[in-house]
């Protein structure tokens, strides 16, 4: 005993005791130290969380931030609006962008309301944004035991970060979110008061599965085709019941009957288990609750078979409403186009509570059903502008006749695609600025470029000379080639001030449409012949409003010179040759009997356009008011335009839109030193027009 307490390093003190044994009161102590540990824990995660993310700010103006942006056309007819879902430099929120209408509360039913609380947060108005009975099942779970207000700030403020919309779902990045919600959720709930949070609520929910909609509005309008209001008891349970997984309501054509009745019967089941939530807490009674289970609810993407009555309803088959039809709001594809504009001018588009288009609301319609029912698989872009300024009047883009809001998906205004015979009025029109007019001529004969043959799209020669008139209503490459090979610097000059880009792996002359180029840029060189040779800048913006109701300066729109306003007049009219001259190959673009009989028929010219391969098909045509360019084909330029729509000219009778369109200018005056020999317009002799430096 001596020897061990001689060897021992512990000396002899009153502080080492012998551990004392746990009791009860030692236990609830620990546990409530345990708990105070973690809490604090937790607060410093979710601090640290919101401000990596930058979330206290946004979450400070979410109102703001979840108000959006309201589109009127021209004549401030209603086009829809634009949310925040991709603003602030970087994507701070990656949930894609849909179209939503946000609406009061007393603009929803009260059904919805009930049925939407009762499911997600009972406890809604008696906690602060966090429920603490919830919160251990938050943190172990990750989903499906959040609040109202945890919920908001996840699909708005924390979308696009840690395990939400990121595809990166790990226990670390659950709990750090989760932490970050348990932090700003009170903060969001004392700046704005549970009403408030709660109608923002609804008014973003996102049923992400149901055309890229999000918001009670769109949804209800969407599935049922009623407004918010008019929603029954058991349209709300249904859609409450969608909120977990919304893609199951979507269902296509080719959709397994089987399997189509089997999600049908899934969302049947989320609908009866709200239902029964609802009447376990006492929010309806018996006889309400037997009302919307005896419901047979028919969704409008959906044809559905019940059998029974009352209790007993039960589904028997589900599938794909054969009638279904569903048309987005006009603003939802150009939503990203709106967006750019108000940064490139220099405006916070969260800022912005309504702008004003010069997109005309009826023109847009038009538009949208033309470029509808195309096959799968080809692309569409079509531009219509107000050649008094460049103002877009509308832009349409498709996919195998669908629509998208992803600006990669603009063909309108993002295809970069080879312009074809669209160039050859371009050409002429330099050539008219270095003494050449329509009367010129060259002979459609033998023509080699680069030491390769050129040959008509017809395959045929005539022999004999044309005048410049005829060669472009006969879009023969061999004049076009001969007039611009002694002119490609200029033409090349030209075509860059334009903004279209050269291909540096066709070879082939620019005389033929080499460069590359968007519908909507097409329809703004076009829209210079109609505007005494101005070229402007197309736009969307027409006016814009803060938050405040004052208006926001805009940039004004851009126009240079681009040609001499006698060689525009030459190019417009060398233009309506190729639609109403015997040698045309737009015929069937002239007025129809009805037009020239009522006496609405306006000067139209147009050219149209088609590569070697048929992997594009162009056309492009003004009348003294607009100018209108359509492209169909391959973005990725790998497979042809389908053999009906090349042969029929489809992209050319889409130009009939502009026939339909309501002319406030209906003739456009010939300027000082034009006369017509012949009915073609030419420059008096000894005129010799030039064109200004292309800007």
């Amino acid at each position: 005993m001596t020897f061990w307490k001689r060897r021992t390093p512990w000396p002899r003190t009153p502080f080492v005791t012998r551990p004392a044994p746990w009791t009860l009161r030692r236990l609830l102590r620990a546990g409530l130290a345990g708990v105070g540990a973690a809490t604090l824990g937790v607060m410093v995660l979710g601090v640290g969380g919101a401000a990596a993310t930058g979330a206290f700010g946004r979450a400070w103006n979410l109102r703001a931030e979840l108000q959006p942006i309201e589109v009127q056309d021209r004549r401030g007819a209603p086009l829809g609006v634009i949310d925040h879902c991709r603003e602030g430099g970087a994507v701070v929120n990656a949930v894609p962008c849909r179209e939503s209408l946000s609406v009061p509360l007393t603009g929803v039913s009260r059904a919805f309301l009930l049925a939407y609380v009762a499911k997600e947060d009972v406890r809604f108005f008696s906690h602060v944004g966090v429920d603490l009975g919830r919160l251990p099942r938050a943190l172990l779970n990750g989903a499906g035991a959040s609040t109202i207000t945890q919920q908001l700030l996840k699909n708005s403020v924390l979308a696009g970060h840690f395990d939400y919309d990121t595809g990166r779902r790990t226990l670390p990045l659950v709990l750090t979110r989760k932490a970050t919600e348990w932090v700003l959720a009170p903060l969001v709930t004392w700046r704005y008061g549970r009403r408030e949070v709660l109608a923002m609520s609804v008014n973003s929910l996102p049923w992400l599965g149901i055309g890229q909609r999000k918001g009670i509005y769109d949804a209800s309008r969407a599935v049922f085709g009623v407004d918010p209001a008019d929603l029954t008891l058991a349209q709300s349970a249904f859609l409450v019941g969608l909120l977990p997984a919304p893609g199951n309501y979507l269902v296509s054509d080719s959709t397994p009957p089987e399997a189509a009745t089997a999600r049908f019967r899934r969302m049947r089941t989320q609908q009866l288990v709200t239902l029964n939530i609802l009447r376990s807490r006492g929010l309806i009674s018996e006889a309400e609750h037997l009302d919307a289970v005896s419901t047979p609810l028919q969704p409008r993407l959906w044809r559905a078979e019940y059998a029974g009555s009352g209790s007993d309803l039960r589904l028997v088959s589900a599938s794909r409403n054969p009638d279904y039809t569903n048309e987005p709001e006009p603003v939802w594809a150009m939503q990203e186009l709106v967006r750019r504009e108000l940064r490139a001018g220099g405006l916070d588009p969260r800022r912005v509570a309504r702008v004003v288009l010069t997109i005309d609301a009826g023109a847009q319609a038009a538009l949208n059903r033309r470029l509808a029912g195309r096959p799968k698989g080809v692309a569409e872009g079509a531009a219509v502008l107000d050649v008094r300024g460049g103002g877009i009047v509308a832009l349409s883009s498709s996919t195998g006749g669908e629509q998208s809001s992803q600006p990669g998906r603009q063909w309108a205004a993002s295809a970069s695609r080879p312009v074809a015979s669209t160039v050859k009025p371009l050409l002429y029109a330099a050539a008219f600025g270095e003494g050449l007019t329509q009367l010129s001529a060259f002979p459609d004969a033998a023509t080699t470029y680069g030491g390769l043959p050129i040959r008509n799209n017809s395959g045929t020669l005539l022999g004999r000379a044309v005048s410049i008139r005829e060669a472009n209503a006969r879009s023969l490459n061999t004049v076009a080639v001969q007039v611009g090979t002694e002119r490609e610097t200029t033409l090349r000059r030209v075509l860059d001030s334009l903004g279209y880009t050269e291909d540096t792996a066709n070879r082939s002359s620019p005389a033929l449409g080499t460069y590359r180029s968007s519908p909507l840029k097409v329809a703004a060189a076009y829209a210079s012949f109609a505007n005494g040779g101005q070229l402007c800048t197309p736009h969307l913006l027409a006016e814009v409003y803060d938050r405040s109701g004052k208006p926001l300066p805009l940039p004004r729109a851009d126009c240079a010179p681009l040609w001499n306003e006698a060689v525009a007049y030459e190019a417009f009219d060398l233009l309506t040759g190729a639609v109403n001259d015997s040698a045309g190959h737009l015929g069937f673009l002239r007025p129809s009997f009805v037009q020239r009989l009522t006496g609405r028929t306006v000067p139209l010219g147009a050219k149209s356009g088609t590569t070697d391969d048929v992997r594009d098909t162009w056309c492009a045509g003004v009348t003294p008011q607009y100018a209108m360019s359509v492209w169909i084909g391959d973005p990725d330029g790998l497979q042809s335009v389908p053999a009906d729509l090349y042969q029929e000219q489809a992209a050319c009778r889409e130009l009939g839109l502009l026939r339909e369109l309501p002319h406030e200018v209906r003739n456009l005056e010939a300027p000082a030193g034009i006369t017509r020999v012949g009915g073609v317009a030419v420059p008096v002799a000894g005129l010799n027009p030039k064109n200004p430096t292309p800007p």
